[in-house]
């Protein structure tokens, strides 16, 4: 088994299974990549266990919102990457049910079918430095996102941690 410190989690991220249209690659799991990145940093994540929760979703909306605005080849949601990630080696879902697996990415059905998707113990701890996360963040831009963004990532932290707090006062 491979050492799974960052060069390997840098090596995964810049190595994703995403669809590809139109020349691009899929922002889907990036974006939802990213919202588990920021919510892990200011804490509201505190456990590799990654709950399809409010204040998820919203990171994901507003990641989408600043590297997606006007991309028409895709329409990202989150219920796609956040079953569709495990295919990756490092995101396990943790089903709640033994059945077969859900008919729709809506959220209301991924919530009946999981109780939360797990990430390696390694890359919860590496999203929890601050220099880690932000080498991790930058090899998802980087790699599927660049040109895509016309805020600067200073500028948006406030608002994912804003938006974030505000998701767990209302929960």
């Amino acid at each position: 088994m491979p050492l799974k410190d960052i060069t390997y989690y840098e090596y995964r991220f810049s190595h994703l299974s995403v669809n590809k249209k139109g020349g691009q690659p899929a922002p889907h799991k990036p974006l939802l990549l990213l919202a588990v990145i920021d919510l892990v940093e200011c804490g509201i994540i505190k456990s590799p266990q990654i709950e399809l929760s409010e204040a998820l979703i919203t990171a994901f909306k507003l990641n989408e919102n600043r590297y997606t605005r006007g991309i028409v080849h895709f329409k990202p949601n989150i219920g796609m990457p956040y079953y569709h990630m495990s295919g990756e080696p490092f995101w396990r879902l943790v089903p709640k049910v033994s059945a077969n697996a859900p008919s729709s990415y809506a959220i209301p059905t991924l919530r009946n079918f999981y109780k939360c998707a797990v990430i390696d113990h390694e890359l919860f701890e590496l999203m929890q430095v601050p220099a880690t996360a932000q080498q991790l963040r930058k090899v998802l831009i980087d790699t599927y996102l660049a040109n895509r963004t016309d805020m600067p990532l200073q500028a948006i932290m406030p608002i994912v941690l804003l938006a974030s707090c505000l998701c767990q006062l209302i929960a």
